[in-house]
C-alpha cells in the first residue's frame, strides 16, 4: 500500500563529492542536492557520519520538511564500503549516534548502488574511470567482484592503465624491447605534448618525483582523440583497454545466476566512468574480451550495456526502501538507457563453427607481427568482425591475416605470407580486388567472407598485391581499415535481424 507521507533517502558517496535524493512514499522526488566526499577512508569515520547527517538535514530543508522528520529508510552507497561486515557496523554506529535520523539504514558500495539504480533483479556494474572495477549482484543478493585493486595491482582498462600503457610502449620501443605493431609518431607527439617533454628522461619526474595519477589519467582522452583521427597505434591501445574490460565480465560469468542471462535484454551491464566515452574504440576489444578464455568462463548469450541517466542515489533509496520492507514505486526505464546490445550467434540456434582453442597470454597486444590469429565464431549470413583483435581491417602492418579460419595467413594454409600461396594474389581467380571501387566493403553483408571463392583478391584498389611495398594496410592508404575511413573494425556492425551486433542506433 502506498503511503505518501513516508520519506526515504539515498546517498551516492564518492571520493570527491556526494549526492543525496529524498523521495516520498509514492516514489516522487522531493529533494536532490550535491555535497562533499563521504569516503570514510579519506576523511575518517566520524567525519563521514557527520557529513551524512548534514546532507540529510540539508535535503529536508530543501524539501520543506521539518528537521525532526525521521526517514523511513536511508540507503548509503559509498565509495570505500566494500566489506559487508564493516558496512553493517557502520550502519549500526550511525543509528546509535543519530537515533532519529532514520528507522532503517543500509550501507553498501557505490558499485552496488549503480546496479540497484538500473536493474530490478540484479546485474553487473563495470566501472572504468581513473581505475576499473566490476561487481556482480545476483537476484539472491549474493555479490561477486573482479578488479578494483588500484593502479599498482590492477585497474586494467581504466584511464590510468591506458595512459601508463602508452608511455611504457614508447619506452620499450626506444629500448628496442619491442617493435610496435603500428607507427608511434602520433602517439609520441600526444604523450610528449601532454607531459611537456623534450625527451623521454623528462618522463621520470612525472613517474617518480611528482607523480599525479590524475595527470596520467587525463592523457587517455587525448589518446581517444588520436584514435578518432585515424591513428592505428592509439586505436590499438584502446582495443586492449576494451579487451581488459570485457575480461572483467568473463571473469564474473561463472557466478552469474541463470535468471540474469535469459531475460529480454539478456545480462544487463551498467557502464560507469569517463573511459566509456571512448566506446567507439573500446567496442571491438570488449566484444572479443567477453568471450570465454579460461576453463570456467561461460559464454553469455546476450548482453546489453547501459548508462545511468540519473544519480545512483536513487538505487540507494531503493535499497533503503527494501530494508524497510516497503514496496517503493520505481521506473527503471527512466534511470538508464541502453547503448549497445550483443547477441551470440549460437544463441539464435545457428550452427557453431569450431574455433581452435587459444593458449593465450593476456594482454595480447604487442605480439610479434607474424603471429597468426583465429576468427570469431560466426554463421552464414552473419558478418564476422574483421580482424577485430587489433581493431583494424585486413592487411595491417602487423601482418595478421584477415578472414582465416585455422590460424594460417589469409587465403593460404601453409604459412606463406598474406595474399599469396603460390605467387598469385590472395584467393583471387580473376584479379578483381576485394573492397574495389564498386563500393563492396570487406566482410560485406552479402555474407561472402574475405578471400572467399567469389574470386576477388584481398583488399587492393589499384591492382597492387596485398601487403605492397609502400607499407599501407590492405585496401587503404591512410591506416584506416578496409572499406572504411573512420578507424572502426570492418564489419563491426551486423544487421539486427541477423543477431550478431546491435548498436543503439538500430534498436
Amino acid at each position: 500500500m502506498v503511503n505518501a507521507k513516508l520519506i526515504f533517502g539515498g546517498i551516492e558517496g564518492g571520493g570527491t563529492h556526494s549526492w543525496i535524493v529524498l523521495m516520498d512514499g509514492r516514489g516522487e522526488k522531493v529533494a536532490e542536492l550535491e555535497g562533499p566526499s563521504t569516503n570514510h577512508w579519506l576523511i575518517g569515520m566520524s567525519e563521514c557520519q557527520a557529513r551524512i547527517k548534514q546532507l540529510v538535514d540539508d535535503a529536508k530543508q530543501m524539501a520543506g520538511l521539518p528537521q525532526d522528520t525521521t526517514l523511513e529508510g536511508l540507503g548509503l552507497c559509498l565509495s570505500g564500503c566494500e566489506d559487508e561486515e564493516g558496512n553493517r557496523d557502520m550502519a549500526a554506529a550511525l543509528m546509535k549516534r543519530y537515533p532519529v535520523l532514520a528507522r532503517h539504514v543500509i550501507v553498501s558500495s557505490d558499485t552496488k548502488g549503480s546496479i540497484a539504480t538500473a536493474c530490478q533483479n540484479g546485474g553487473i556494474v563495470l566501472i572504468s574511470g581513473t581505475g576499473s572495477n566490476a561487481l556482480l549482484l545476483n537476484p539472491d543478493g549474493k555479490t561477486y567482484r573482479c578488479g578494483g585493486w588500484g593502479h599498482l595491482l590492477g585497474d586494467e582498462g581504466g584511464a590510468y592503465w591506458i595512459a601508463a600503457r602508452a608511455v611504457k610502449l614508447l619506452f620499450d620501443e626506444d629500448d628496442n624491447l619491442i617493435d610496435p605493431p603500428f607507427n608511434t609518431a602520433q602517439l609520441r607527439d600526444i604523450v610528449y605534448t601532454h607531459f611537456e617533454l623534450k625527451d623521454r628522461f623528462g618522463m621520470l619526474q612525472h613517474c617518480y618525483q611528482s607523480f599525479e595519477k590524475a595527470k596520467f589519467a587525463s592523457l587517455t582522452a587525448k589518446i581517444s582523440q588520436g584514435a578518432s583521427n585515424g591513428d592505428a597505434m592509439c586505436a590499438r591501445i584502446l582495443y586492449d583497454a576494451g579487451f581488459a574490460l570485457g575480461r572483467h565480465i568473463a571473469a564474473l560469468s561463472r557466478n552469474i545466476h541463470e535468471a540474469l542471462l535469459f531475460t529480454e535484454d539478456g545480462l544487463q551491464i551498467v557502464c560507469s566512468g569517463s573511459v566509456w566515452k571512448a566506446w567507439e574504440h573500446l567496442r571491438p576489444g570488449f566484444v572479443d574480451g567477453i568471450n570465454p578464455r579460461c576453463e570456467k568462463d561461460r559464454a553469455i548469450p546476450k548482453y546489453t550495456l547501459l548508462r545511468l541517466a540519473v544519480t545512483s542515489a536513487l538505487g540507494a533509496i531503493y535499497l533503503g526502501a527494501s530494508v524497510a520492507k516497503y514496496d517503493l514505486p520505481r521506473d527503471y526505464g527512466k534511470n538508464a538507457r541502453a547503448f549497445f546490445t550483443h547477441i551470440q550467434p549460437e544463441s539464435l540456434g545457428a550452427t557453431k563453427v569450431a574455433t581452435p582453442k587459444l593458449q593465450m597470454k593476456f594482454p595480447k597486444s604487442l605480439t610479434p607481427k607474424t603471429q597468426p590469429k583465429f576468427p570469431h565464431n560466426h554463421t552464414e549470413g552473419i558478418q564476422q568482425e574483421n580482424d577485430l583483435e587489433n581493431g583494424h581491417s585486413n592487411g595491417h602492418a602487423n601482418g595478421h591475416s584477415n578472414g582465416h579460419a585455422n590460424g594460417h595467413s589469409n587465403g593460404h594454409a601453409n604459412g606463406h605470407s598474406n595474399g599469396h600461396a603460390n605467387g598469385h594474389s590472395n584467393g583471387h581467380a580473376n584479379g578483381h580486388s576485394n573492397g574495389h571501387s564498386n563500393g563492396h566493403s570487406n566482410g560485406h553483408t552479402n555474407g561472402h567472407s574475405n578471400g572467399h571463392a567469389n574470386g576477388h583478391s584481398n583488399g587492393h584498389t589499384n591492382g597492387h598485391s596485398n601487403g605492397h611495398s609502400n607499407g599501407h594496410s590492405n585496401g587503404f592508404a591512410n591506416g584506416h581499415q578496409n572499406g572504411h575511413a573512420n578507424g572502426h573494425s570492418n564489419g563491426i556492425f551486423t544487421l539486427a535481424a541477423e543477431g550478431s551486433l546491435v548498436d543503439s542506433t538500430s534498436r
